[in-house]
């Protein structure tokens, strides 16, 4: 979309604007829908089912990803108990499991493409048929690489923007060759994204999502923006229900760490504004672990785990409760990357 970059613009200005309550979103990701995949990134049809089912029961108005986004980054209400669902890497399994039940609920739905495994046609990924027909659905198409790609790893033979070119751009322009889409959404492989990438991609115009836990707000950054993990070792119904109607926490843009790794473990500091939570019941783990919080002062605490981060990726999660809406908790989550250690 050309006036995507304009839009940008309107949310970074937005940034200073007083966030109302309920100017919030949970972006839901999932990959596929399937009892005989990789069980770390799939979700049984049953399950997956269980899950729609529950956003019936929750009272969860879903919304299309790029419009709710549009409006939580700009100020505009939405629906209090509003939710995006969002699924990466095209597989075929949401064409034939997944489809069936956001069609007989008129649900929209984003599918993040990798677009060589279209173009190749592997035999577990969508066609550009079968994508068409999903964007006949409902569903919107968006950018997920050519080829899935470490945007992190940059080859030897290139430059970093060059490879960012390549992977992203290519990709933009594969899906606007055959879907007639190019809406400049985009989501990092793996999740994995630098300060230095989400800066090129505000440059280019795009809106871009990780897999860092934590719901969507007015000062979210438009670059670094987060989704529950829904597959795997997060498909349980009784976590998600928590996660359905979590709060973010008034974070800035500029208060986001880099996530590569420089010292180990790594240390955070952030600013929190806001009166509905105490900083004394903030919460933060790595790893399931609980980690050591210093209060700075009343809005700025420094959090470092007590254990170093061993894996290529690791995560900081933060909540404390609502002091107006019991039940419920303010969430954010930063990540950490090791760019030398290899994909697990």
């Amino acid at each position: 979309m050309k006036h995507l970059p304009a839009l940008i613009a309107v949310f970074t200005a937005a940034l200073s604007l007083t966030l109302p309550a309920h100017a919030s979103l949970v972006v839901l990701q999932y990959h596929h829908v399937d009892d005989s995949t990789p069980a770390v990134t799939s979700i049984s049809p049953d399950i997956f089912k269980q899950h729609m089912e529950l956003l019936e029961s929750e009272g969860m108005t879903v919304l299309d990803l790029y419009e709710a986004t549009r409006k939580v980054l700009s100020g505009e209400p939405i629906p209090e108990r509003a939710v995006a669902i969002t699924f990466d890497d095209a597989y075929r399994s949401i064409y034939t499991q997944a489809l069936p039940q956001l069609k007989q609920r008129g649900w929209p739905f984003t599918v993040f493409v990798s677009t060589a495994a279209v173009d190749q046609k592997f035999p577990d990924i969508m066609s550009w048929d079968e994508l068409r027909e999903l964007q006949k659905a409902g569903g919107r198409l968006a950018n997920h690489t050519v080829s899935h790609a470490h945007l992190l790893d940059t080859p030897a033979d290139t430059d970093q923007e060059s490879y960012w070119q390549q992977e992203i751009l290519s990709a933009e322009q594969r899906l606007e060759e055959e879907a007639g889409v190019t809406d400049r959404l985009f989501a990092y492989p793996y999740g994995e994204y630098s300060l230095a990438l989400a800066d090129w991609l505000k440059n280019e115009g795009f809106l871009a999502f990780g897999q860092q836990s934590g719901p969507t707000g007015q000062l979210s950054h438009p670059q670094i923006l987060p989704r529950f993990p829904a597959s795997g070792a997060y498909a349980d119904t009784g976590s998600l229900i928590t996660k359905l109607h979590s709060l973010p926490f008034s974070i800035a843009p500029r208060e986001v760490a880099d996530p590569v790794l420089r010292n180990n473990p790594p240390e955070l500091a952030l600013e929190i504004t806001g009166d509905d939570f105490s900083v004394k019941q903030i919460r933060c783990y790595s790893g399931g672990e609980l980690t050591d919080i210093t209060e700075i002062s009343a809005s700025r605490i420094r959090i470092q785990a007590q254990t170093p981060i061993l894996m290529r990726r690791g995560r900081y999660n933060c909540t404390a409760p609502s002091l107006s809406q019991p039940g419920r908790f303010y969430w954010y989550s930063q990540l950490w990357v090791d760019p030398s250690q290899p994909e697990p």
